[in-house]
């Protein structure tokens, strides 16, 4: 089949943003629910004008939904949802379901912005100017002008977004420039703007932040590229924003990697390094806001976008994988009645209805784009008409083909599932389905153990005596905590782990009296841990301030 046939089921990875995924992954449930009541308010508006008032309820919620996008600076939705009021404004004030134009219209907006939720959250990144059609056909209405591009494409408007980001970063290695030098030379002011606490800045610690924007400014004398313009900005008159918080520090050691081209640029901090430097109050931040606002997605990767925000959304996968479970399922069934020949119909006719449904599923998912598991199914297929006698091997090789195809639709339907964590598949001979499954249970296993771990540091509080036998067998759970986690592929929660394990035990073998807020740190590194198993478990990504809470509270116990 052509590939311009096939479904696109790919989420496109094409921008980056600042914009703060776990929030919205938190309010995903209770905006699709509101959506959803607000559809079924109109409808039923639709067939019976006397049910007005409920549309008045919904725009009362609505208006509420509006803050929280705006809370969050989901921007784009914030926008389509205060057309939506308007135009169920519009209907509840004329008392009439005569406007089919305007109730059609608000129908698209609703499904446009339920399906924009979720593509914000498989995608990773916004892109508001694709809801500018669905948007201006709703203003229109209320004769209100159209909004354009520059309305999302200004600096502040909008959550950063960063398009394209390897077109917008050369690497060090292709300016012909002494990257040892002026890696050293950044690293000397690093240091400084890290370390600061008061904002006071001696001589000796201002030349080394001069020599740090120097280097910045050599690199962006020689590119005009976003990335080394935005890094100039930000460090040049680094010392009157000392001291620097959380997130800029973590930006600066993002930029310090970027010299040696150690991290993948499709990264958010990119994202938050033009936040920052544009966010600076100088001429160069007012260039480089102009330059920020000049980046758009080109025409075709917009449409590539609108494809997969008008695409298969995850109800309709995961309906598709559940078809396609049971088809193979089947299949299963049918080959294990063949090789017990307890079944009723000839050899032939058992064999022919095999091929047919293998050939039958290998056009079902090389229509979804799997053409791979598609191919495996035909090869399969054409070994199964080939069977006299198969041998146990003949039908190994049929049931790994079937596995391709199962773990192919499992993962399409990951794909579309907001927060799904994606682990690497090493063995393509391993089902997915039972690694999943494997996955589910060392996490809850993972989480029934730190739940006891903090019954017992509960236990250790409530005895006046603070007897170490209630606390003995901490250091040992952590430590197989941490081993999962590693099979999980969560080095830094597993590492904070086994450092915390060390700790603990140390004190239990010195005899001393754990002191409360020691307790309380330690309860930090434990809750932190958790609270990121937490969102894998649950599909929501969680954002780094617990890691970070965690991290600073097991310094803190290392340190004493």
């Amino acid at each position: 089949m052509d590939q311009s046939a096939q479904m696109k089921l790919t989420a496109p990875t094409l921008s980056v943003t600042d914009f703060n995924l776990p929030s919205l992954h938190l309010l995903h449930d209770e905006i699709i629910a509101t959506l959803k009541d607000t559809e079924i308010h109109l409808s039923e508006f639709n067939d019976d004008s006397s049910q007005a008032p409920l549309l008045s309820d919904s725009i009362s919620v609505l208006k509420q939904l509006s803050c929280i996008f705006k809370l969050i600076s989901l921007v784009g939705a914030e926008v389509l949802n205060n057309a939506i009021v308007d135009g169920l404004q519009r209907l509840y004030d004329n008392g009439d379901n005569n406007d089919t134009a305007l109730i059609m219209d608000l129908s698209e907006a609703i499904m446009t912005l339920d399906r924009y939720v979720e593509f914000v959250l498989l995608t990773e990144s916004v892109e508001p100017t694709l809801l500018l059609p669905v948007v201006n056909k709703l203003n229109a209405h209320g004769q209100k002008p159209p909004m354009t591009i520059e309305d999302f494409s200004t600096f502040g408007s909008s959550s950063v977004i960063i398009a394209n980001p390897e077109k917008n970063f050369e690497p060090l290695s292709t300016l012909n420039l002494d990257t040892e030098l002026l890696t050293y030379a950044y690293r000397s002011g690093l240091g400084v703007a890290l370390l600061n606490q008061d904002g006071n800045i001696d001589s000796n610690d201002q030349q080394k932040l001069d020599a740090m924007s120097a280097a910045c400014a050599l690199i962006a004398a020689n590119t005009n590229s976003l990335f080394w313009q935005a890094a100039t900005t930000a460090v040049t008159d680094i010392a009157a924003v000392l001291p620097l918080n959380l997130s800029q520090k973590h930006t600066l050691i993002y930029l310090e990697q970027q010299f040696q081209s150690y991290l993948p640029v499709m990264d958010t901090r990119f994202a938050d390094l033009v936040n920052f430097a544009c966010q600076r109050d100088t001429v160069e931040a007012q260039q480089l806001r102009e330059q920020y606002a000049s980046n758009h997605l080109e025409g075709a990767q917009l449409e590539e976008m609108k494809r997969f925000l008008f695409g298969p959304n995850r109800a309709l996968t995961d309906t598709l994988n559940d078809i396609i479970q049971s088809q193979i399922n089947t299949i299963k069934e049918n080959v294990d009645s063949y090789a017990r020949g307890d079944s009723i119909n000839p050899v032939d006719m058992q064999t022919a209805q095999i091929i047919e449904e293998l050939t039958e599923l290998s056009s079902a998912l090389r229509l979804l784009g799997l053409s791979n598991a598609a191919d495996s199914l035909i090869t399969a297929a054409g070994a199964v008409s080939h069977w006299q006698a198969p041998s146990p091997d003949d039908f190994d090789h049929l049931l790994l083909a079937l596995m391709h195809a199962e773990n192919a639709t499992i993962a399409m339907a990951e794909m579309h599932t907001p927060g799904a964590i994606y682990l690497p598949l090493n063995n393509q001979h391993i089902s997915l389905h039972q690694l999943n499954t494997s996955y589910d249970t060392l996490i809850q296993e993972s989480r029934t153990a730190i739940a006891s771990a903090e019954q017992a540091i509960n236990d250790y509080l409530a005895e006046p005596e603070r007897d170490m036998l209630n606390i003995q067998n901490i250091p040992g759970m952590m430590r197989q905590v941490a081993g999962a986690l590693r099979f999980l592929h969560l080095p830094t929660p597993a590492s904070m782990l086994g450092q915390l394990a060390i700790y603990i035990e140390k004190r239990i073998e010195s005899g001393r009296r754990i002191e409360d807020d020691t307790l309380a740190y330690i309860a930090d590194v434990i809750m932190a841990v958790d609270h990121h198993l937490d969102g894998f478990e649950n599909n929501r990504p969680v954002s780094k301030q617990a890691l970070d809470v965690g991290q600073q509270s097991l310094s803190h116990l290392l340190a004493a």
